[in-house]
């Protein structure tokens, strides 16, 4: 069922998953700091609860408040490739969005899809930042999809389609602001790892 930004909101604002597109595929959203918003999430894409998911932030000026300690490599990063289809992997101390962490840290992405961005505004707090498919199928990328894959009863915000680019890139940063490369994606490892000699 598609709806309107505001509704999706209130939606996660009571720990209920939502699927809303991104410049890439469509992703699902949860609140990231309620515990059993990730665990219906799990449960919805029908994989193991131990599996870390990435968190959608605004932009470089959330992600310090959350992790005031940001290696200068990841706001290098950010700066030059946010919003856009790069996550970044960095370390976060032990309180913090402890249900949705790695052992690498968490993951954060910021969309420049208005509907993503729109959205995290609504909610006003960390959304994971999922793809939306079932374990082991290709990620939706129309709202068409969403409901052929989940059925009417997941609400889609917005319901435009995806904008249909690569997945993003996903590096992690360590504390030293060395770079590991998790995922290529859209943006290419040889330019990223530009920022470490930079």
């Amino acid at each position: 069922m598609i709806v309107d930004v505001e509704h999706a909101a209130r939606l996660l604002a009571g720990e209920r998953v939502v699927a809303y597109p991104t410049e890439t595929v469509y992703g699902l959203g949860a609140d990231a700091e309620s515990p059993a918003a990730i665990e219906a999430l799990h449960a919805l894409k029908g994989r193991d609860a131990d599996r870390a998911v990435s968190v959608l932030v605004s932009g470089l000026d959330e992600l310090l408040q959350i992790v005031p300690d940001l290696p200068e490599t990841a706001r290098d990063l950010a700066r030059r490739y946010w919003p856009g289809p790069l996550t970044l992997v960095v370390p976060v101390d032990g309180s913090t969005l402890r249900y949705v962490r790695s052992e690498r840290g968490v993951g954060f992405r910021c969309s420049p899809h208005p509907t993503a961005a729109a959205l995290r505004r609504a909610v006003g707090r960390p959304v994971v930042s999922t793809s939306c498919n079932r374990s082991g199928d290709p990620p939706c990328r129309t709202a068409a999809q969403v409901e052929s894959a989940f059925g009417p009863e997941l609400c889609v915000a917005g319901g435009e389609p995806a904008g249909g680019g690569e997945p993003s890139t996903v590096v992690s940063v360590d504390a030293s602001g060395r770079l590991e490369l998790l995922r290529e994606g859209a943006l290419s490892w040889s330019e990223l790892r530009r920022e470490e000699t930079t």
